[in-house]
């Protein structure tokens, strides 16, 4: 059983922190800094910085709801033209499928991860320690990997993922259509690194935090008595 678990633990733990931070990246706070940073290019076609983070805002919300493909129905342009056109509207309900798809799967792994860590820390806290150090390392490993492949060939990734999401060329948009014009290819390559960053990150201070922290607090009692 603890063979199992442990198992369980190590290998959905890339797949929890991916999804934790798919949903970090839904948040308002990084559309909002997205649009707002130094050097995040203009819309040549007249968007302004607080009309994007609005429309954007509107399409994520969008993403996290059980809206059916007419909630764009109610949402136009200045000029009267809707904001997505039929086209549009079909890729943002293949997007929809995918992410309320990607949330059931990361509340789900989320509780199974929980009840195996409170399974292990009533059980055996040192196995759960060294549990989550491999987990952390050994997906910091894995994502360095990511990171260097991405960087080195990122037309190929991005590419590459649509084509295993959807099919045919359906992802594929001219540059004056509003999903082009809100989250042009930057937004998108800054949305890797931000996630990717955090990931990092959050494998690093699990690691860390389950090497040093046991410690810390043994010699804490130790100094205590």
């Amino acid at each position: 059983m603890r063979s199992i678990v442990r198992i369980f633990l190590i290998a959905a733990f890339p797949l929890l922190v991916l999804l934790a931070w798919v949903r970090i990246m839904l948040l308002p706070t990084f559309v909002a800094w997205e649009y707002r940073r130094p050097g995040f290019p203009a819309d040549p076609f007249g968007f302004t910085t607080e009309e994007r983070i609005r429309w954007a805002n509107i399409s994520r919300q969008y993403l996290l709801s059980n809206a059916g493909e007419d909630f764009f129905a109610a949402y136009h342009l200045a000029d009267g033209s809707p904001l997505y056109n039929e086209r549009e509207v079909q890729h943002m309900v293949d997007v929809h499928v995918i992410v309320q798809k990607a949330m059931v799967i990361f509340t789900v792994l989320s509780i199974l991860y929980l009840a195996g860590g409170a399974f292990f820390f009533r059980k055996d806290r040192e196995l759960l320690r060294r549990t989550l150090v491999t987990a952390g390392i050994g997906t910091f490993g894995f994502l360095i990997l990511i990171l260097i492949t991405v960087a080195l060939a990122w037309d190929w990734a991005f590419v590459g993922f649509h084509r295993v999401f959807f099919s045919g060329e359906t992802w594929l948009f001219p540059y004056s259509d509003t999903l082009i014009r809100l989250f042009p290819v930057v937004f998108w390559q800054d949305g890797f690194a931000t996630a990717v960053i955090g990931m990092l990150l959050t494998c690093l201070l699990t690691g860390l935090a389950a090497f040093v922290l046991p410690r810390w607090i043994h010699r804490k009692r130790t100094a205590g008595k």
